[in-house]
């Protein structure tokens, strides 16, 4: 499991600088929590938790809120994705799209949330739904790509041996 969750890290990592180093005075895109989320959606388990840890230590690390809040807004995206990939089927984009702005949303209202209990002021209502709407709007144009990538990262994987876990069978054997 070492090789997936480094080999998605390093996705992540370049996702990272991309988003804060090339992009960020201009476009403020949210491909760290698109590509937590896609991977969510995937069979692994185990996998999703640990790269939800790991981006979101590294936003933790970079950003002037306080600690762990990056972190916990990973793991609602890792709750949400595993939320949807029962109930929704994926043959669809649109499917994946209104998944993919559920799951944004509530992580930007969890976000909101314990910024609120820690005392810490939002933007004003009008800039919040002004900004952070495009934000996740401009984000949802590139799901299917992120979803894209994530299933030729696992097929790269799946040539070298990797496997993810399989689901139960519907006979509720495991």
């Amino acid at each position: 499991m070492t090789t997936p969750v480094l080999l998605f890290s390093l996705v992540g990592l370049g996702f990272f600088y991309l988003e804060n180093l090339v992009f960020f005075p201009h476009v403020r895109l949210r491909l760290l929590d698109l590509l937590v989320f896609i991977v969510g959606l995937r069979p692994s388990l185990g996998l999703a938790i640990s790269l939800g840890l790991a981006l979101g230590l590294l936003q933790d690390c970079y950003a002037v809120t306080p600690f762990g809040v990056h972190m916990g807004s990973s793991l609602v995206l890792v709750a949400a994705a595993r939320f949807c990939r029962q109930r929704f089927l994926w043959q669809r984009v649109s499917t994946l799209i209104l998944a993919t702005l559920t799951a944004l949303t509530l992580q930007e209202g969890f976000y909101q949330l314990i910024m609120e209990m820690l005392g810490i002021p939002g933007p004003a209502l009008k800039d919040f739904l002004n900004y952070h709407s495009l934000e996740i709007l401009g984000t949802l144009a590139l799901a299917p790509l992120m979803y894209a990538l994530v299933l030729g990262l696992e097929k790269t994987l799946g040539r070298f041996g990797w496997r993810p876990m399989r689901e139960p069978t519907a006979s509720g054997d495991f």
